[in-house]
C-alpha cells in the first residue's frame, strides 16, 4: 500500500473516516501537485465570480493583470491536512503561513498582512468562529478572505460563520480541486479588491493635485490649513501664511503665449517646492498666485523665507525664440495673533491684504500683515535675507 493509502483519522469529523481517504492519482494531474486528494461523494459547485462593473474606471489593473503572490493562512490542528493543503498552496504561487489554533492564527494575522485565510471551525484553545467574531470586531482586517472549511455541515453552521464575516464555507470531506476552484475565486476578489483601492488612492491624490504644476490645489489647501490654524490656535503655536503673485503674468502670456505662460508656473511651482522645508504646504492657489503655510513659523521668520522665495524666482531664467526672459513675484505675509485669535479666513485676507499693498509699493517685493496695520519689512528687491 503506499504512503497515502491509509486513512486519516481527523478528530471533531461527524462523517466516516474511511470517506476521507487520500489519493495520489485521482487529481495530481489535475491540480498539478504530488499530494493527492480529499474524496467527497458530491462535490458542491463554487460560487459565482463576482462580476466587475460594465465600464471600468480608466486605470484601474486588472484583477488577473496582478500576479504578486497572495499570502495564505492555514488554519487546521490537523497537521496532515495542514502540510496537505500547504503543497497545493504553494503550488498556486503563493505564500503559505500555518496554524494549529484559533490563538494562533491571530498571532499570524497580527504579524503578517495575510489575504486569504483557510480556517477550520473545531480547533482546540480557540474555534474558527471565536477567531472570526474577533476579527470582525477588530475593524483591522476588513479586507480578509475567509473560506471556512469544516465537518461541520449544518445550515445553522453556515449562516453563523458567514454573519461573522467568512467570505466561503466549504464543507469537509471535500475535493482538493473544488478547495483550489475556491481559493482562486477568492484570490480573484482579493485582487480586485486591492486595485479599486489603488485607484481610490490615485482619485484621491488626483482631487488634491493641481494637474499642471503638481502642487496642492486650493481646495486640498484650505482643508489642510484649517486643521493646521486649529491646531495652532489650541495649543499657541505660531502658523504663518504667505501669498505670492507673478508680477505682470499676463504680460507673459500675451507676449511669449500660454504655453511658454504654463512653463513659467512650471518653473515656479518647482522653485517655492525646492525652497521650502518638507512639512511646509505649498499650493497653488489659482492663475498665478500660490500659498504656503509655514508650520511653526512665527512672523519674522515668515518674512525671511518670503524673501528668498522671492529671490529665487528672481534668479530664474527663461529661454525663448525671441531671447530670455525673467519675471519676479510679490509676497504677502501673515501670521496667527496669540492675542487677538481669529479665523483661518481672516489669516487669508491679512496675507492677501498684505500681498496687495506689495504689488502697489512697485512689486517684487515682500510685505508683512501685523495687526490692523501694513509695515514694510527690512526685506525690499534685493536688499533681503536670501
Amino acid at each position: 500500500m503506499g504512503r497515502w493509502g491509509k486513512s486519516v483519522e481527523l478528530r471533531h469529523c461527524h462523517f466516516p473516516l474511511d470517506s476521507f481517504a487520500l489519493t495520489v492519482k485521482d487529481e495530481a494531474q489535475q491540480i498539478g501537485s504530488t499530494v493527492g486528494t480529499m474524496a467527497i461523494k458530491q462535490p458542491v459547485s463554487p460560487p459565482p465570480l463576482p462580476q466587475p462593473p460594465s465600464q471600468p474606471l480608466q486605470d484601474v489593473p486588472s484583477p488577473s493583470a496582478e500576479k504578486a503572490p497572495l499570502d495564505v493562512l492555514i488554519v487546521d490542528d490537523d497537521q496532515t491536512i495542514r502540510e496537505m493543503v500547504a503543497r497545493m498552496v504553494r503550488g498556486m504561487g503563493h505564500a503559505v503561513y500555518l496554524a494549529a489554533t484559533g490563538r494562533e492564527a491571530l498571532q499570524r494575522l497580527q504579524e503578517h498582512t495575510l489575504d486569504i485565510v483557510l480556517l477550520d471551525i473545531m480547533m482546540p484553545e480557540m474555534d474558527g468562529f471565536e477567531f472570526c467574531r474577533i476579527v470582525q470586531a477588530e475593524k483591522k482586517w476588513p479586507d480578509l478572505h475567509i473560506i471556512i472549511t469544516s465537518a461541520r455541515d449544518t445550515l445553522e453552521d453556515k449562516v453563523k460563520g458567514l454573519e461573522l464575516g467568512a467570505t466561503d464555507y466549504l464543507t469537509k470531506p471535500f475535493s482538493m480541486t473544488e478547495l483550489k476552484a475556491r481559493i482562486r475565486v477568492g484570490e480573484r476578489i482579493v485582487r480586485y479588491r486591492k486595485a479599486l483601492k489603488e485607484q481610490q488612492a490615485l482619485l484621491e491624490y488626483m482631487a488634491r493635485e493641481d494637474k499642471l504644476t503638481g502642487l496642492y490645489n486650493r481646495r486640498h489647501f484650505e482643508e489642510r490649513a484649517q486643521e493646521e490654524w486649529l491646531r495652532a490656535h489650541r495649543y499657541y503655536h505660531p502658523l504663518s501664511l504667505v501669498f505670492g503673485d507673478i508680477d505682470h503674468f499676463k504680460k507673459v502670456n500675451d507676449r511669449y503665449g500660454h504655453a511658454y505662460g504654463d512653463k513659467v508656473l512650471k518653473e515656479v511651482s518647482q522653485t517655492l517646492l525646492q525652497h521650502c522645508r518638507s512639512n511646509d504646504l505649498i499650493a497653488r492657489y489659482g492663475g498665478e498666485e500660490f500659498t504656503v503655510l509655514l508650520l511653526e513659523t512665527r512672523l519674522e521668520d515668515a518674512c525671511v523665507v518670503a524673501e528668498r522665495l522671492r529671490a529665487a524666482v528672481k534668479a530664474l531664467t527663461f529661454t525663448h525664440p525671441s531671447g530670455p526672459f525673467q519675471v519676479t513675484m510679490s509676497f504677502g505675509v501673515a501670521c496667527v495673533s496669540s492675542e487677538e485669535p481669529q479665523s483661518l479666513t481672516a489669516l487669508l485676507e491679512e496675507a492677501d491684504k498684505a500681498l496687495y499693498m506689495a504689488k502697489h509699493k512697485g512689486r517684487n517685493r515682500v510685505e508683512q500683515y501685523t495687526g490692523s496695520q501694513l509695515i514694510t519689512p527690512a526685506l525690499a528687491s534685493g536688499t533681503g535675507k536670501a
